[in-house]
């Protein structure tokens, strides 16, 4: 039916809407299609990650862990992986990881183009057969590509997948998942438009994902500005207002769906995601002391450098030039604290945004807190999971810059 990558990648992009708003989300139309498909999404065990930032890095470290735990078993455990959105290839959302053999992220690895078609040709089917008889459940593109990743762990038989969310969580298409652990790393102000525009209203959405009686991690907020440790029950009186405020409405939700709330410390933790990692996955042992001590030192032996050079994410394309995807104030706190440990000479910026980002206050950020020499405003042409042409004009980047 596909011939290759470039139809299937067209084909789905049919389904970006031209204005991207909260219409877009909700869980009828995605569960109407996993049923045609067999619920798929049924047939592993899974972790769900949501966050404003860190998710995927999470996602990663839990999955390594995850071969970890499994790596002296006689069952060599399979582990998906799905991360959004991908960058460069569609098949970045659905990985799977075989024991300590880690398939990594890059086109050597990625699922084969001939598994991807056939993937693919089940799927286009049960679409046209939506759109003829029940339309008003014609799925979305964001839906098409979950329901992909779903049926493709389900086939290949995964006995973990970790999923992050895509937006938000109560109404994100992955939420049809009943995980044996939910995390949720932070919450910040992204996605206002559609999420809220405030932190509570935001956190009420991440909280989304919780599940009656499922444990559910967190690092919103810190339960000690000094130190890192495991914690349960109620944040510390001297986290920040606004994530004590997320921290609050994440913390009832746990309890009105009883789940156990596990809060971990991450204010001034270098190793943040990395610990919450850890956490979701010790919640999973029955002797969560066993495997304690391994499995901390295998968090610090996993290669940050090899993760840093992912597509996006801090990937050094040639000697002395980063490509970062920091697209919130919390992620370019982040890239400009990595850069000023990297190197004290004057930086050249090339930025491009995304309409809907807070995109002048990540402007002013890097302008306030690096040794900026230069900068070349730019934009990008590529289509997005919330439609084409959403980059900000580079006269109106370049208008800020000038204006401080």
């Amino acid at each position: 039916m596909f011939k290759n990558y470039y139809e299937v990648r067209d084909w789905v992009e049919e389904f970006i809407p031209l204005v991207y708003g909260k219409e877009e989300l909700g869980l009828a139309r995605i569960r109407y299609f996993l049923k045609l498909l067999g619920n798929p999404e049924k047939k592993f065990k899974s972790i769900h990650v949501a966050g404003t930032s860190g998710k995927g890095s999470t996602a990663y470290y839990t999955v390594k862990l995850l071969q970890h735990v499994t790596r002296n078993k006689k069952h060599e455990a399979k582990i998906g992986l799905s991360i959004s959105p991908h960058l460069v290839d569609i098949r970045e959302r659905m990985q799977i990881f075989t024991g300590e053999t880690k398939r990594q992220r890059d086109k050597e690895g990625l699922m084969p183009i001939s598994r991807f078609l056939r993937l693919f040709g089940e799927i286009k089917p049960v679409v046209e057969k939506i759109q003829k008889e029940k339309p008003e459940f014609s799925p979305s593109y964001f839906e098409i590509l979950v329901a992909a990743f779903f049926l493709y762990f389900a086939q290949e038989k995964v006995d973990w997948a970790v999923v992050e969310v895509g937006l938000g969580g109560r109404l994100d298409a992955t939420n049809v998942l009943l995980p044996e652990v939910s995390v949720i790393t932070n919450i910040g102000l992204d996605h206002t438009e559609i999420l809220g525009k405030t932190i509570e209203r935001i956190a009420f959405e991440k909280a989304g994902i919780i599940k009656k009686g499922v444990p559910v991690v967190t690092g919103c907020p810190s339960t000690s500005p000094r130190r890192t440790s495991f914690a349960r029950g109620r944040s510390g009186s001297s986290a920040p207002l606004s994530s004590r405020g997320a921290y609050e409405v994440i913390a009832e939700e746990a309890r009105k769906r009883k789940a156990p709330l596990i809060t971990i410390d991450t204010q001034n933790a270098r190793l943040a995601n990395k610990l919450l990692a850890l956490a979701a996955v010790k919640m999973l042992m029955v002797d969560r002391s066993s495997l304690a001590g391994e499995m901390r030192d295998e968090l610090l032996a996993i290669d940050d450098k090899r993760f840093g050079s992912l597509p996006g994410r801090l990937e050094e394309i040639e000697p002395g030039v980063i490509l970062d995807g920091a697209h919130n104030p919390q992620k370019i706190k982040f890239l400009i604290n990595w850069l000023k440990e990297k190197t004290a000479v004057s930086i050249t910026l090339v930025l491009a945004f995304k309409k809907g980002k807070d995109w002048k206050r990540m402007v002013d950020l890097l302008l306030e807190k690096l040794p900026v020499g230069k900068v070349i405003a730019t934009q990008f042409y590529a289509t997005t999971d919330m439609g084409r042409y959403q980059a900000v004009a580079p006269e109106e980047i370049a208008g800020r810059i000038l204006g401080k």
